[in-house]
Parts: C-alpha cells; sequence; structure tokens
C-alpha cells in the first residue's frame, strides 16, 4: 500500500498545504479546504504531517550548542587517509 509520502500531489494542492501549515488562508478557504480534509484520508495525514513537522523545527531552532561544540565535534572525527 502507498503511504501519503509516496505520492505525488498537484502543485496546487502543496500550496494548499503550505498555506494550510502556515495559518495563511482566509476563514472560507480555511473551512473549504478541511472540508476536503474530512474526505481525503491521505492528504489529511500529509496536511497534519506538514503541520507538526513545522512545529518541530520551530522548537529546533530554540536550541543552542555550548560553546566550542563544533571544535570537539571536528575532534571526535576521525581524519581519513
Amino acid at each position: 500500500m502507498e503511504n501519503f509520502l509516496d505520492k505525488e500531489y498537484h502543485p496546487v494542492i502543496e500550496e494548499f498545504i503550505i498555506d494550510y501549515v502556515d495559518d495563511e488562508m482566509g476563514s472560507v478557504e480555511r473551512e473549504t479546504f478541511e472540508e476536503v480534509l474530512l474526505h481525503d484520508d491521505e492528504l489529511r495525514e500529509l496536511a497534519f504531517s506538514a503541520k507538526g513537522g513545522k512545529k518541530l523545527l520551530q522548537e529546533l531552532q530554540e536550541f543552542k550548542a555550548r560553546e566550542g561544540f563544533l571544535k570537539r565535534l571536528m575532534a571526535s572525527i576521525p581524519e581519513s587517509d
């Protein structure tokens, strides 16, 4: 069975998902799109996954490495010939 990540969507649908995730839809447009999501399981899963992914990326932006992290990381990687 194909999952929602294996499927290609029309660019217009992708734009709707982006606008939905970014909360850049008008109320009528949002209600209409949410009605579509009610009837399309794969599209709903993709939209909710994108929304969750965006939230995780925003949370990751808050993490800061301690000073000297990159230097310690590079030192731990063995050099190859």
